[in-house]
């Protein structure tokens, strides 16, 4: 036998063992293959139960069965940023991104964790982005969508106040509409959207603004040279008759917040020296009036977002709290 060959020096025990092996019977080595086979098989079933459990747990995770209103008010959440700084928007992705019906990003590049639309390679403009993303957030999600929201990845944003707003207001998707924090139009007097603070569109809203950005006649859904992106919308939106809807509460606070919150309480205003004059809705506070139930807030330092998540989505206060206002200067 080759183990005699090659003169390895086995004990008795061991050359036992191995004359048993070599001279087991065909029927008992197929019965170790399937034994073998049934622990392969079993492990691997294991495994892939797992996995699957992992996946639906996250699916669950995002349909936020504690609001009632989330099938009802389907929100995309629509997140242009600059590819070359990820960092931001995935913040978003990990905190608040999570109770949108659906997030899209859109990017002039890939990314493994975001996974964004790319209009155009290498693009950092941002109205390409915003028009490139809403024409193609319609096209993929207006049946499975009511509403689009266009925010910065810096902010954060309160969705579940978003569709109890939405439901207050009677707001229909079919309805040609937008809202958002209002600027006034130095000619024209009007009211439109402040884009850094974000603003909502309709579906009806979206589908009239992709028919006017895909007419090559129609000047008036292109970015215009030295133009906001507020007011690009807007006039696209009145070429399209959409109009421009109340977002403030039944007590007149605002709901979109136009100043980070690390100035909002101490500087107001002033903290955007402009601002007070263009607002369309003018208060005489120092101080932007925040309604209870906010939805968008401006975030200066992105990783604060945890933070935000911690205190709208986590903690909670025991008993009754007092009713008070928020009046923190001296």
């Amino acid at each position: 036998m080759s183990y005699l060959k090659l003169n390895i020096p086995f004990d008795e025990s061991q050359k036992l063992f191995i004359v048993q092996f070599v001279v087991m019977t065909s029927r008992r080595r197929v019965y170790y293959a399937l034994f073998f086979g049934l622990v392969l098989f079993v492990f691997i079933t294991l495994c892939f139960n797992i996995n699957e459990v992992e996946k639906s747990r996250a699916k669950s995770s995002l349909q936020h069965n504690s609001d009632p209103l989330y099938d009802k008010i389907r929100i995309l959440c629509l997140i242009p940023y600059h590819y070359q700084i990820p960092k931001t928007p995935k913040y978003v992705k990990r905190t608040w991104g999570k109770h949108c019906n659906v997030l899209l990003f859109v990017s002039g590049d890939v990314d493994d964790e975001l996974e964004p639309y790319v209009p155009v390679i290498n693009s950092t403009d941002k109205w390409t982005l915003v028009q490139q993303g809403l024409m193609h957030a319609y096209a993929f999600y207006a049946d499975k969508v009511d509403w689009f929201l266009r925010v910065e990845p810096s902010s954060f944003v309160v969705v579940e106040n978003l569709r109890y707003m939405i439901e207050r207001r009677n707001y229909l998707p079919s309805q040609p509409i937008y809202f958002g924090y209002e600027l006034e139009n130095t000619v024209t007097h009007e009211p439109f959207a402040y884009y850094d603070s974000g603003y909502v569109m309709s579906r009806e809203a979206v589908r009239r603004f992709t028919i006017g950005s895909k007419d090559p006649e129609n000047k008036e859904c292109q970015h215009w040279k030295g133009y906001a992106e507020g007011l690009d919308i807007h006039r696209c939106m009145s070429y399209g008759n959409v109009t421009i809807v109340e977002s403030r509460d039944e007590l007149g606070n605002e709901t979109f917040l136009p100043v980070t919150m690390h100035h909002q309480f101490l500087t107001g205003y002033k903290h955007i020296p402009w601002l007070r004059n263009l607002t369309y809705h003018k208060v005489s506070e120092e101080t932007i009036p925040i309604s209870q139930r906010a939805i968008a807030f401006r975030v200066e330092y992105p990783p604060e977002m945890y933070d935000y998540y911690y205190f709208v989505y986590i903690s909670r206060i025991f008993g009754n709290p007092l009713q008070n206002s928020i009046h923190f200067r001296p």
